[in-house]
């Protein structure tokens, strides 16, 4: 069983500006083709889909929050995740959204006749 932290206001703010960073479906885009590896906005943009503008704006956000960080590599710059938690926070919420859809899609198949 793990323990309750009791948090503060200021503590409780730091974890909602975390979770708002992670709780849109452009930067979750962003972060899952960075878990692919190091990438420049170019090449994030041609494997989202998503715009140069929101890409660099999205980024930007990432960095603040302390889950991206940027290298200069000559005249670009690449861009990794940095914080380990983004993957395993990833996996957690996949890995129970699986099973929840498995119930579910069992459930359905328990009432066709």
């Amino acid at each position: 069983r793990t323990r309750r932290i009791a948090l503060s206001e200021d503590a409780l703010e730091l974890v909602a500006a975390r979770f708002r960073a992670l709780g849109d479906r452009a930067r979750l885009k962003i972060l899952n083709t960075l878990m692919g590896g190091e990438r420049s906005v170019t090449e994030i943009v041609n494997e989202t889909g998503l715009s140069q503008t929101g890409v660099s704006r999205n980024l930007g956000l990432l960095r603040r929050e302390g889950l991206v960080g940027r290298r200069a590599d000559g005249n670009r710059a690449l861009y990794r995740i940095v914080d380990p938690t983004v993957e395993r926070l990833c996996g957690i919420v996949c890995a129970a959204l699986t099973e929840h859809l498995e119930v579910e899609l069992d459930a359905l198949r328990g009432d066709v006749v």
